[in-house]
């Protein structure tokens, strides 16, 4: 009986899966070297048209490195940029009144 529920359990969890594959896959397709044609910018913009979920969408920003004149772009989903700017948020709060003793 058990090995029946599991067998049950594996072949709807096998269902659910090949669906939601079905779905993000359910863009435009192109050849590899129509993909390695494309700039960051288009690529994003065709993944961000594919997106139904605001948070799920690719945001890029160019930035200058610290210590460096050189510019670099990152990538990000919004909500890992949200996820980042409130740990970021987290650990200054946690600093504050915080300061340093020496012990002797």
């Amino acid at each position: 009986m058990r090995i029946l529920v599991i067998s049950a359990a594996l072949l709807l969890g096998a269902c659910s899966t090949y669906q939601a594959t079905e779905e993000v896959n359910a863009g435009p397709e192109f050849t590899e070297e129509e993909k390695a044609a494309m700039s960051t910018e288009e690529k994003v913009e065709v993944y961000n048209a594919q997106v139904s979920d605001e948070k799920d969408e690719i945001v890029c920003r160019r930035r200058a490195t610290t210590g460096s004149h050189m510019r670099r772009t990152t990538c990000k989903t919004r909500w890992e940029m949200k996820r980042e700017r409130e740990a970021a948020q987290e650990t200054l709060e946690r600093s504050k009144g915080y300061t340093y003793r020496p012990t002797n």
